[in-house]
C-alpha cells in the first residue's frame, strides 16, 4: 500500500529537493467518496465506499512540485483498503535530469520498479525515449513496508503516516494484493502520475495467510499453484486492477499509441458488488466469532451458522 509514496520521495532524494509543504486540496482525516481532485483537469475515480486521508505529502523546489494521498477504507478500526495516488511536476528546469533519473527509478531502481520482480505477480508495460505506462500486480508484507523497507533511503519516509495509524489505532492487513500503475509522458504536458489500490485478501473471499514473508506468501508467483483459493482471489484483483488501469489511462490522458491491451485479463466476475458482498460475510463470521469466544454460542452452533452462511 506505501510503494507509491516511497517512489515520489525517492525521486526526490534523487534531486536533493526535499522541502515538505501541507498539501491544500484535502487534509488528513477527512473522508472521501467517488472521486480524488489533483487538478480541475485532472480527477481520478475512487472505488466505491468512503475513504479516509491517512496521509498527505507536497514537495516543491524552484518550479518542480509533487504531491500525493494515501487514502484507506476503514471498517471498525481496520484498513481493509488502501488507494494511493501521486503527481509529480518537474516542470521545464529539470528536464534532462528528471528523464534520466526517471529511467532510473523505473527500469533500474534495485528496490521496485517497472520489470520483472519476484513478488510481481503480473507486469505489462510501454516504453518509448522518456514515456512509459507501467501496470502490475503485486502482494506486499505491509508491515515491512512501512517499517522497515528493504530500501534504507526511504526508512523515514512514512513518519506521520505511522503516527496517524497510531494515534487512531488503525490496524492494517499484515498481507496487502493489489495492482500499481505508473504513467508518464512529455507528450501530455510531463507530469507523471502513481496510483495503487491494494485489498486486505480476506475482503476479496480469500482464506487467512499461514505465510507474511513475502517470498513464502502463498501469493507469490511461484507458490501460488499450491493454493487454489489463493489463486482465485488473485485472479479477481488482476482483473480488477487492469480495468482501473484502463481508467487510469483516461484519466492522466494517456496517448493513445502509449496504452496497454488488458483485454485479456479482465473477466466478467469480480465487481464491487461482489467485493461488498464478501465483506458483509466477514463481518457476520467475526460477529460469530466474538459470540463463540464469549460463550454464548458452542463450537458446534458457531460452525454451523457459518456454513449458513458461506452457502
Amino acid at each position: 500500500m506505501l510503494k507509491i509514496k516511497k517512489i515520489i520521495a525517492y525521486l526526490f532524494i534523487i534531486f536533493c529537493i526535499f522541502e515538505n509543504v501541507n498539501a491544500k486540496s484535502y487534509k488528513i482525516g477527512d473522508t472521501i467518496s467517488d472521486e480524488i481532485e489533483f487538478y480541475k483537469k485532472y480527477k481520478f475515480k475512487l472505488p466505491s465506499g468512503t475513504w479516509t486521508v491517512a496521509d498527505r505529502s507536497r514537495y516543491s523546489y524552484y518550479g518542480a512540485t509533487a504531491k500525493g494521498y494515501q487514502l484507506l477504507k476503514i471498517k471498525g478500526n481496520k484498513a481493509i483498503e488502501g488507494f494511493s495516488i501521486a503527481e509529480l511536476d518537474i516542470g521545464a528546469r529539470f528536464q534532462s535530469a528528471f528523464n534520466d533519473a526517471l529511467h532510473l527509478i523505473m527500469f533500474k531502481n534495485e528496490y521496485d520498479g517497472c520489470y520483472e520482480r519476484p513478488e510481481y505477480y503480473i507486469l505489462e508495460y510501454f516504453t518509448k525515449g522518456s514515456s512509459h505506462n507501467c501496470f502490475w500486480v503485486s502482494h506486499e508484507d505491509v508491515y515491512k513496508e512501512l517499517f522497515d523497507p528493504d530500501d534504507p533511503e526511504l526508512r523515514g519516509v512514512n513518519a506521520q503516516y505511522k503516527a496517524w495509524l497510531r494515534d487512531n489505532k488503525i490496524e492494517l492487513p499484515k498481507i496487502a494484493i493489489g495492482s500499481s500503475h505508473s504513467y508518464f509522458s512529455r507528450l501530455t504536458g510531463g507530469k507523471w502520475f502513481v496510483m495503487s489500490h491494494f485489498f486486505d485478501p480476506e475482503v476479496l473471499g480469500a482464506p487467512k495467510s499461514k505465510f507474511i514473508d513475502e517470498k513464502r506468501s502463498e501469493y507469490h508467483k511461484y507458490n501460488i499453484n499450491n493454493y487454489p483459493d489463493h489463486k482465485k482471489v488473485m485472479e479477481k484483483v488482476i482483473s480488477l486492477g487492469a480495468k482501473r488501469h484502463k481508467q487510469f489511462e483516461l484519466e492522466v490522458r494517456a496517448k493513445e499509441h502509449h496504452k496497454i491491451d488488458l483485454s485479456s485479463l479482465i473477466t466478467k466476475s469480480p465487481d464491487n458488488g461482489s467485493i461488498k458482498q464478501n465483506q458483509d460475510i466477514i463481518t457476520q463470521i467475526n460477529k460469530l466469532r466474538d459470540l463463540l469466544k464469549s460463550g454464548v454460542l458452542t463450537e458446534e452452533e458457531f460452525k454451523k451458522a457459518k456454513e449458513k452462511i458461506l452457502n
